[in-house]
């Protein structure tokens, strides 16, 4: 209930928004609005924020985001940031596409994950990419030709068709 009261909120908020050069189609009856903050609680806690320099709402069941921006939750703090140039937001699926340069920074585990393309399913808490990705921890770096898929606190990574290049000294991985 909460979650369509807020979805509802910001559609208002997108009305009266006046349209702008972002929108990826000129017809008449474009809804924009900008700096744009979406997020999901549970317990008086969030669980994740979806922010974008600038939303189109047009498209009822889907939005459009310019340099969003996803901050994953763990106990209140901050565990994950997802980024990217452009993305999407599926209300009905409730799922996340992050895309250009996409970026996971784990901010618990220390670990960059980069690829061209991201996915978030809200409802599962389910992080994937379904192209070459390269994970970076300390020196140790690995990729994964076929995409990875884990979960938003980064705990469990599953790697597609991976290959791996270790550090000289076991040392290094402890940072």
């Amino acid at each position: 209930m909460k979650n369509s009261i807020l979805f509802c909120a910001l559609c208002l908020l997108a009305a009266c928004a006046k349209p702008e050069t972002f929108s990826p189609d000129d017809n008449a009856g474009v809804q924009i609005a900008n700096r744009v903050s979406i997020f999901e609680s549970k317990d008086n806690q969030k669980q994740w924020v979806l922010t974008a320099d600038a939303v189109d709402f047009a498209d009822l069941t889907s939005a459009t985001l310019k340099n969003p921006e996803l901050l994953l939750k763990q106990n209140g703090q901050d565990s994950a940031r997802v980024s990217g140039e452009s993305g999407t937001f599926d209300y009905n699926q409730k799922l996340v596409t992050i895309e250009g340069n996409a970026q996971v920074n784990s901010l618990t585990e220390r670990t960059l994950i980069t690829t061209e393309r991201f996915f978030y399913d809200v409802n599962n808490d389910r992080i994937w990419s379904d192209q070459k990705t390269t994970i970076t921890r300390g020196t140790a770096k690995s990729v994964a030709r076929g995409g990875i898929e884990t979960n938003s606190k980064l705990t469990r990574i599953e790697l597609k068709k991976q290959s791996t290049r270790l550090p000289q000294q076991a040392s290094e991985l402890k940072r």
